[in-house]
């Protein structure tokens, strides 16, 4: 074999390995270290980047020289968010680059920006499970226990939203609360951010004279966000409620609620703040219902999570007002 062929085959191997280190996002440290893969996003001082070596990285932005991206950024500059191009620049500057506009701009100017998210027909599933177990024995013996299950299935405009709880507690041989729910919603989304749902919601209850709630309706909503950095929505639903009691009698009422849902990660994604919940009024004027959580949770791992959350269950004008109210803390799991 040849000197000149190999030469050939080397620069050729040389030429596809430039090219493939260019494709992705590139991040260079004050250190001196170069580390390869996607940006995902900056905020609260953290650039979140994924790496086939690592993972996730959190890294600290002021110890960053300076960065090039593979794709366009959204990149936030006070109000405005704007598309640019990030290129690598001597240390401590970042090329901006709009069009044919070019701009160096130092580091410590970007306060927050984010990859965007992929359109795709691809099937994409994430959820989580969250579980909290107390025991307590003194005077009397306690026995706490919840469990959340919360799912989402995204098919190019579909989503489907699905999940359930279970609350159980005991104290000596005396049941305080054992009730459970379960949910399910269907999102049609016709533009970016319009979209129209179907909703359905059941729960039951083992203690209050209240034992049954159920829920169905369907109306319009608004995506506000949805990015690496969180999302919101609301949605305006109109529909029945139907409310069943212990001794078996049952009432049922056309009403309107309005349904929210939120997510802020913070920190490089190690902390995540959520609530979402509906609030409703039946047309009548009598019923009003809040289904509220909110909460906050700590990525341990990859995978695992402690969350701490607090939640309010309240429905007045019916035969019994419920207004249950909710303190939970336990370890997670998502994928």
């Amino acid at each position: 074999m040849s000197c000149s062929f190999i030469r050939f085959c080397l620069t050729g191997l040389l030429i596809i390995l430039a090219v493939g280190s260019a494709r992705a996002d590139t991040v260079w440290m004050k250190n001196g270290d170069r580390l390869s893969g996607t940006v995902r996003s900056l905020s609260d001082g953290k650039l979140v980047m994924d790496s086939s070596y690592g993972g996730t990285l959190s890294l600290d932005w002021k110890a960053v020289s300076t960065l090039s991206s593979e794709k366009a950024i959204d990149v936030r500059s006070g109000k405005t968010v704007f598309k640019a191009q990030l290129d690598a620049a001597d240390r401590g500057f970042i090329v901006v680059r709009r069009g044919e506009d070019e701009q160096r701009v130092r580091v410590s100017q970007f306060e927050e920006f984010m990859k965007p998210k992929p359109k795709t027909d691809a099937l994409s599933w994430t959820g989580n499970i969250d579980v909290g177990v107390s025991l307590k024995k003194a005077s009397t013996h306690t026995q706490d226990s919840h469990f959340a299950y919360n799912n989402k299935i995204n098919v190019g405009k579909w989503r489907n939203d699905f999940g359930g709880t279970y609350t159980r507690e005991k104290e000596d041989a005396t049941m305080n609360t054992e009730n459970y729910s379960l949910r399910y919603a269907l999102d049609y989304k016709f533009q970016d951010q319009l979209f129209w749902q179907g909703r359905a919601s059941y729960k039951r209850d083992w203690v209050e004279d209240l034992s049954e709630q159920a829920l169905i309706g369907t109306g319009p909503g608004y995506q506000f966000w949805d990015n690496e950095l969180g999302s919101f929505s609301l949605a305006l639903l109109g529909g029945a409620f139907t409310y069943g009691y212990s001794d078996g009698s049952a009432d049922s009422h056309l009403g309107a609620s309005l349904r929210w849902d939120y997510q802020r990660f913070l920190q490089g994604r190690k902390i995540a703040l959520f609530s979402h919940g509906d609030v409703g009024h039946s047309l009548d004027g009598n019923i009003f219902t809040l289904d509220a959580e909110v909460g906050l949770r700590y990525q341990l791992t990859s995978w695992s999570s402690l969350n701490i959350s607090y939640g309010h269950d309240l429905v007045s004008g019916t035969r019994d007002t419920l207004n249950e109210r909710n303190f939970t803390t336990g370890l997670g799991l998502k994928w």
